[in-house]
């Protein structure tokens, strides 16, 4: 009996050093940005910022139909809800707005509070396509008809690079 009690512990001690000396799982390798988000966040993923790469987007993205001031109705644009991103990198509580920014530099200041009620959305694709440049890609921002009200068709805006959480 004191054999076999000695023997599963010794199992314990032996399974118990196993599983502390196992290696550590690394988080995955991001790809290229598509865009970069900066600011008040407490889960960023590369340094102090939220990169979004090609793989987040086709792991987190929804497809709504959206009427677009520029390219038509109905049109099925899939890409990530402004607070599910938010959501995923960790917005601070104390942050009220997120501006996006295009690459000829123009931004637009857009509420948390505005991002949380609407399916404020920045798209990647269109009607199953990938936005090519001259549609708007790789990432544009989309708004649903209830938040047109609040942001207008000229703030439907193109060829984003990088946000900031303030």
């Amino acid at each position: 009996m004191k054999k076999t009690i000695l023997v599963l512990c010794a199992l314990v001690v032996i399974a118990t050093m196993l599983i502390g000396c196992a290696k550590k799982e690394e988080p995955a390798a991001l790809g290229p940005a598509l865009l970069t988000i900066g600011g008040k966040l407490d889960k960023p993923n590369s340094g102090d910022k939220f990169v979004v790469d090609q793989a987040y987007l086709d792991a987190k993205s929804v497809e709504i139909k959206m009427d677009d001031p520029w390219m038509g109705d109905g049109i099925a644009y899939k890409g990530i809800l402004v607070r599910d991103l938010l959501t995923d990198a960790g917005v601070a509580k104390d942050a009220a707005t997120i501006t996006v920014v295009a690459t000829d530099g123009k931004g637009l200041d857009i509420s948390i509070a505005d991002s949380q009620k609407w399916d404020i959305m920045l798209a990647h694709w269109a009607d199953g396509k990938e936005l090519a440049e001259d549609t708007g890609g790789p990432v544009k921002i989309v708004f649903p008809a209830d938040a047109r009200t609040v942001y207008a068709d000229e703030q439907w805006m193109w060829w984003l690079t990088t946000a900031d959480v303030k």
